[in-house]
């Protein structure tokens, strides 16, 4: 597939079968998000975890449903049901935010090199939150010392076949 037409194709997806991504494609996966551009080349301020044990995403699930609750008061379930959640983990930056863009860029080569494998995906922030906050999850998923959870992502196959949505973003030229 073209990139133009990944980036078409691209969308986020919140319903997933319950089929797991192989482990070629995954391979194909982390190795968009390892050809990412990363601020002063920092790539070691950067750590991936792979999710893919059904007992911990339930729980890293959980964990993002009851921190909704808390922000929001209402009840949302944050299991879309994907197999696979990578999660990305920074150092702190030496300029405010980048820790975020890198880690943005990273998840977006990975979900761009996913539809072209035709893996849907979603990028979000409440699981890595959920484990920012949980101690026993971070340690438990083996994120190191002094690395926070930022941004993630969900990988699978999508329950229904939708089209990608629309959208614009206000924008000028000077």
């Amino acid at each position: 597939m073209e990139t133009a037409k990944a980036i078409l194709l691209r969308k986020s997806v919140r319903a997933f079968k319950s089929e797991q991504v192989s482990d070629e494609v995954l391979d194909t996966i982390l190795q968009a998000g390892f050809k990412a551009p990363v601020a002063s080349n920092k790539y070691d301020s950067l750590h991936i975890t792979i999710v893919q044990n059904t007992e911990v995403l339930k729980r890293i699930m959980d964990a993002a449903s009851d921190m909704v609750y808390k922000i929001l008061n209402v009840r949302k379930d944050m299991d879309f049901g994907a197999k696979t959640l990578i999660i990305v983990s920074s150092a702190p930056a030496v300029m405010p935010g980048i820790e975020y863009a890198n880690a943005a860029c990273v998840l977006e080569n990975m979900v761009l090199a996913a539809t072209d494998q035709n893996v849907d995906s979603i990028i979000w922030g409440g699981a890595a939150a959920a484990v920012k906050e949980d101690g026993t999850l971070k340690k438990e998923l083996a994120i190191p010392d002094g690395f926070t959870p930022l941004l993630c992502a969900s990988f699978g196959y999508a329950v229904n076949d939708e089209s990608p949505k629309e959208h614009t973003i206000a924008w000028n030229r000077i």
